[in-house]
């Protein structure tokens, strides 16, 4: 697997060009294995990781405000607990919290996101107005937003890319390899939520999994591809 474009290692912010169609194809097939792999292999680091993340999460709530801020830093250590892993190199259930020591840039993320995700809202109670036609525009809403944005945490946690230029990225990625990306999101998508239908336990195994596939297509799709592109 490719490694990751260390945090410490400069690179350049300017917009990136489009990745061509063409370089190394999507393996779904080959990220969800070494996903599961992977997850069972070490089944207490990303089981118990994620839980301490949610559960943290979850006390935050009471705050209001508390997701928002400690959210990003918390995924960004997951995700590069994640990638650490893929690596083959050893990692820790504490080292969650390293993404705290880019505290900015993990807020500035998560918050663009959230901002992201409350105008798709807004955008589908309006269309949820429309008789009928309001239900289908509201479902291909969130069929081309979801893979427009599936790689700005990866891309935002695992390089030094700034959020603006990883949401940059991302979208635009997505549309030079649309489809392929709809289905990568929408498989892993609901892989993810598949856990939550068993009483929400599911969602302990499942969202691990989905998460790890997802740092692997970062690293043997994305970054072969824009690499190629520059």
């Amino acid at each position: 697997m490719t490694d990751e474009q260390s945090p410490s290692q400069p690179q350049d912010a300017g917009p990136q060009p489009i990745p061509p169609a063409g370089g190394p194809d999507m393996d779904l097939g080959g990220y969800l294995s070494a996903a599961w792999s992977l997850v069972t292999g070490d089944f207490v680091l990303f089981v118990i990781g994620y839980l301490v993340v949610a559960a943290i999460l979850g006390v935050s709530v009471l705050t209001v405000i508390g997701p928002l801020i400690i959210g990003g830093p918390l995924w960004f250590g997951y995700f590069r607990v994640v990638q650490t892993r893929l690596k083959g190199e050893p990692a820790s259930i504490g080292d969650v919290f390293q993404g705290f020591r880019d505290f900015g840039k993990g807020f500035l993320t998560f918050l663009l996101l959230a901002l992201i995700v409350l105008g798709v809202v807004v955008v589908q109670m309006l269309l949820s107005l429309i008789p009928v036609l309001g239900i289908l525009l509201t479902l291909c809403v969130s069929l081309v937003v979801g893979p427009m944005f599936f790689f700005v945490m990866p891309i935002a946690a695992l390089s030094d890319v700034s959020p603006t230029d990883a949401i940059s990225r991302s979208v635009k990625f997505c549309f030079a390899n649309f489809w392929k990306m709809v289905l990568l999101s929408l498989v892993l998508g609901l892989i993810a939520m598949a856990g939550g239908l068993v009483c929400g336990i599911g969602a302990l195994f499942t969202v691990p999994l989905a998460i790890v596939a997802t740092v692997a297509a970062y690293n043997e799709y994305y970054l072969p591809k824009t690499q190629d592109a520059v």
